[in-house]
């Protein structure tokens, strides 16, 4: 299976890997990379050009997807061109299969509001610390 194969060359417990992975593959602009390599391999500004997206922005997400495993990447004749590592990663891509809604990236305001709870909840806590202390 192309997680576990990637997973073992990362080095990562495969719990951490597999939601690496589903982040990354939640995001439209690297799907649509992935999708775009699918054809052929091809270098940066050719990709960027196809996806109607600035080549600092295919960047980005050429270097994550390096980085977990997704796309390998080579220098020929000055241009250095990217390609998928395995096809197999295609099949997910393909098939649309939903990102699990635990492993999305979360919106700033709900990150937010996330952590004004916790810090209700834990000022909260010290409240009764100190009413305790007090009686």
């Amino acid at each position: 299976m192309l997680i576990y194969e990637t997973r073992n060359m990362q080095g990562m417990p495969p719990l951490l890997f597999d939601e690496i992975v589903h982040k990354a593959l939640s995001n439209d602009a690297r799907r649509e990379i992935l999708l775009a390599l699918s054809k052929k391999e091809k270098y940066l500004t050719e990709l960027a050009d196809e996806l109607g997206k600035k080549p600092q922005t295919i960047d980005f997400h050429l270097s994550l997807l390096s980085e977990i495993g997704l796309v390998d990447s080579e220098w020929k004749e000055g241009k250095k061109y990217y390609s998928l590592k395995d096809k197999r990663i295609l099949d997910f891509l393909r098939d649309r299969k939903p990102v699990p809604p635990g492993m999305r990236p979360k919106p700033p305001h709900e990150l937010i509001l996330e952590a004004i709870s916790k810090l209700n909840k834990r000022l909260d806590g010290i409240e009764r610390k100190i009413d305790g202390i007090r009686k």
